[in-house]
């Protein structure tokens, strides 16, 4: 058994099921400087989550959701959004038991797609939309992805570091997570320092990591991997926008890049 990982970009993360089944997490692709991949490529996906009203990370979800038959995890605000905004009609499982397609999460609520468990976990961040200009809040989440047997996948969206985290260890140990690894700039808007991130790693536990949410012309990712060297020996990371990776239990294979979507 083996599960692809593929880091597209931004916060935008493909895993794919040992039997083909596609996850997409946070979709933001057309205006994602970092990935030539388009919404298009991901039409055939099964399931997308989406932790937080934002541009970068909500990015693409109503076109994909529009022209696929694609299930949704998201908070309750997104959810609203999704269905608000897409140009076919979309339903929640409660109000339309065989056709819904739309599951609005909270905080600790769980959802089962096959062998597939999704975990809403929080976040501590802002999400935010607009009805008739008139600002909307929700609550950002975190999800802890059961995807399958032996692979226990972690994505934070946007969080700050809180103690949250160690709960999440506890609870589901998962192995292999992404970590947004941008530092604390003038004038935007960053969650975590580099030390905080390592940190988050080793508050979560998992043996393998990919860096996410970072520019590459910049030194966010040299500065997150020399702390989380010290902080964090033990785990594995892999770098790189457009990598793919095979995850078995106990070993992590490189791929030939995002080429093979």
């Amino acid at each position: 058994m083996s599960t692809k990982f593929t880091y597209v970009g931004g916060m935008c993360m493909l895993i794919q099921r040992s039997d083909g089944y596609k996850i997409l997490v946070d979709p933001y692709l057309r205006k994602n400087k970092d990935t030539n991949k388009t919404p298009e490529d991901f039409y055939d996906v099964d399931l997308i989550l989406v932790t937080h009203h934002a541009g970068d990370h909500y990015g693409d979800v109503v076109e994909i959701m529009e022209h696929s038959n694609a299930k949704l995890v998201a908070p309750s605000d997104v959810a609203y959004f999704v269905k608000k905004e897409c140009q076919v009609p979309l339903t929640s499982p409660k109000d339309d038991p065989e056709n819904g397609r739309v599951y609005a999460s909270a905080y600790g609520d769980t959802r089962c797609f096959g062998v597939t468990k999704t975990h809403c976990a929080q976040a501590i961040h802002l999400s935010r939309g607009k009805v008739n200009d008139v600002p909307v809040y929700g609550l950002p989440a975190s999800f802890v992805i059961e995807v399958e047997p032996g692979v226990t996948y972690f994505h934070p969206g946007d969080t700050a570091l809180h103690e949250g985290l160690n709960l999440l260890h506890e609870l589901y140990h998962p192995n292999i997570m992404a970590i947004g690894v941008s530092n604390i700039k003038p004038h935007a808007s960053r969650e975590m320092s580099a030390r905080e991130a390592a940190i988050a790693c080793s508050w979560i536990g998992a043996d393998y990591i990919i860096p996410t949410h970072y520019m590459p012309d910049t030194d966010d990712l040299d500065e997150f991997l020399q702390n989380i060297k010290y902080i964090y020996p033990r785990a594995q990371v892999f770098p790189g926008i457009g990598k793919s990776y095979l995850f078995h239990p106990s070993t992590v294979e490189e791929l030939e890049g995002a080429e093979n979507i």
